[in-house]
């Protein structure tokens, strides 16, 4: 299997760990997967985890991947992404925000994540 999502329940938010190699059409139905479950959840919030994602997506797909997360995610509080540091661009962030998610952020740790979610 080229990714796996794990989930992991807080109080006050979800977090989904998405590893491995997913194309740019496997990603998005990750999104839409994570996205659909949260309906469901009691948690508001989710942060995912993109550390061990070991494709990197080109400029326009990111672009893709943030209207993506604004379609899927806008119902939530907030959702928060992290990401190894080197690869924070904000393209998918500022998407996202701009196609009517106004509370996505990206982090480079989860603990940032947590503070900003808890914020």
């Amino acid at each position: 299997m080229p990714f796996e999502i794990t989930y992991r329940f807080e109080s006050d938010h979800v977090f989904a760990a998405i590893q491995g190699e997913p194309s740019l059409e496997e990603f998005l139905a990750a999104i839409r997967q994570i996205g659909a479950a949260s309906v469901n959840w009691q948690q508001r919030c989710v942060i995912v985890d993109l550390t061990q994602v070991r494709r990197e997506y080109s400029f326009t797909e990111q672009l893709v991947i943030g209207q993506t997360v604004a379609l899927n995610f806008k119902h939530l509080h907030r959702a928060a992404a992290v990401v190894q540091a080197e690869r924070i661009t904000r393209v998918g962030e500022k998407a996202a925000r701009h196609s009517g998610a106004p509370h996505v952020a990206v982090f480079a740790s989860e603990s940032e994540a947590v503070d900003w979610i808890r914020s």
